[in-house]
């Protein structure tokens, strides 16, 4: 071998043994790849679609609500009003194949219409337009006497306008107001309630606040309106019976002469601002008093006006009696006094002795009278009534041949 062979071939197999562990601890391991080639991007494919997360998109808009048609307004209207107004219009669409419905409203309501007539005839029908009218006429009055006194209108003749103008606005407006709705008793009775104690109160609340006069007159009016305001949408909306308002109206006035004649016996040098300050409290203590009564009886308005009565009685004899006894050393707490016990013994003692007042009249009036002057009813009393003819037949009982007037009769 030359010399140089020599040196070459060594060298030779040091690369060898270098390089052959590198190449085969690269296929050894399964981890490492080629890299695979690339191909180029497709220009004629299109991007992807991103599409957003549902948090990121856009909150969806509701969609309007429809408009509403002509069937969809007549029916608002009667529920808004309870069938009394807009059922002529929904009478219109009963054939209406877009309101399927109005046929059963309209047969609805024409049932809650005949109750509230039947209702109506039962606590006295249209008694109560002529007491509304009445009383509207002399609210009118009043409200042109306080114009007077508002606008400081003088003069012999000019003084009588404005009471004149009032009365006949009064009377007019009543009777257009209630030509084409009945009112009952019940219901004219609140909304004169309203007025009076509107007035009343308002009056007094200003004169104990030391309102001027005018200040005074205009508190009383714009109370009343208030009230009256309130009372109309109670007999509107509740429509009370004569005896539930005339516990109201009872308890009102009791209150109030309770709470002048109880500021006499605890304080009678008080100032006349206070004084006036504690009727008119135990005004407003009687209104709620009254209503509570109302909602938790079932007075007749007989009834309450008997107790009525028996106040007035108690609290005139009772004053009466410490009057002879005191003679003309009475002073005016011991009066005040006995008349604010009499008062309210006799509201209690006449309100015990009625008590079975009402189921008496109740009985008396499901039971058929006798048509004879000394009767007999099926409970075994006997009683004044009231006689009629009786009619009286032939033999045969064909023909009429006279009547005859029973003088006892009765119910065995």
């Amino acid at each position: 071998m030359p010399p140089l062979a020599r040196p070459v071939l060594v060298l030779v197999l040091v690369l060898v043994a270098v390089l052959v562990p590198d190449a085969r601890a690269v296929a050894a391991d399964p981890a490492v790849a080629p890299a695979a080639p690339t191909a180029p991007a497709d220009p004629g494919q299109p991007a992807p679609t991103v599409i957003p997360a549902a948090s990121d998109a856009a909150p969806a808009q509701p969609p309007p609500p429809p408009t509403p048609n002509a069937a969809d307004l007549a029916l608002k209207r009667v529920l808004r009003s309870s069938c009394s107004d807009g059922l002529n219009d929904v009478r219109t669409h009963a054939a209406d194949p877009s309101a399927p419905w109005a046929p059963t409203v309209v047969r609805l309501c024409d049932d809650i219409l005949l109750e509230k007539m039947q209702s109506r005839s039962v606590t006295g029908g249209n008694e109560g337009r002529g007491r509304l009218v009445l009383w509207s006429s002399l609210y009118g009055i009043w409200l042109g006497i306080a114009t007077d006194i508002l606008f400081d209108i003088d003069g012999d003749r000019a003084i009588i306008l404005p009471p004149l103008i009032g009365m006949g606005a009064g009377l007019g407006l009543s009777l257009a107001a209630t030509s084409n709705y009945q009112v009952t008793v019940g219901e004219a009775w609140t909304i004169i309630t309203g007025l009076d104690y509107g007035s009343f109160n308002g009056a007094l609340w200003a004169g104990g606040l030391d309102f001027s006069d005018k200040g005074i007159v205009g508190a009383s009016v714009a109370t009343s309106v208030a009230a009256a305001s309130i009372g109309v949408l109670v007999a509107n909306t509740q429509s009370p019976s004569a005896g539930d308002i005339e516990v109201v109206r009872s308890s009102l006035l009791w209150g109030t002469v309770g709470g002048f004649l109880l500021t006499f016996v605890v304080a009678p040098d008080v100032s006349s601002e206070s004084g006036l300050k504690a009727v008119a409290a135990a005004m407003d203590a009687g209104l709620l008093a009254g209503v509570g009564l109302a909602n938790s009886f079932d007075l007749s308005r007989n009834r309450v006006l008997i107790i009525d009565a028996g106040a007035i009685a108690g609290g005139l004899a009772a004053a009466g009696i410490a009057w002879l006894i005191a003679g003309t050393d009475n002073n005016v707490r011991g009066l005040a006094g006995a008349a604010l016990g009499g008062m309210l013994g006799g509201i209690a003692i006449t309100a015990y002795a009625t008590r079975d007042l009402d189921a008496q009249d109740a009985a008396r009036t499901s039971i058929p009278s006798v048509p004879a002057v000394l009767a007999r009813d099926a409970a075994g009393r006997w009683s004044l009534g009231t006689p009629g003819p009786v009619p009286v037949f032939d033999g045969r009982g064909s023909r009429l041949i006279g009547a005859t007037f029973n003088a006892v009769g009765g119910q065995f």
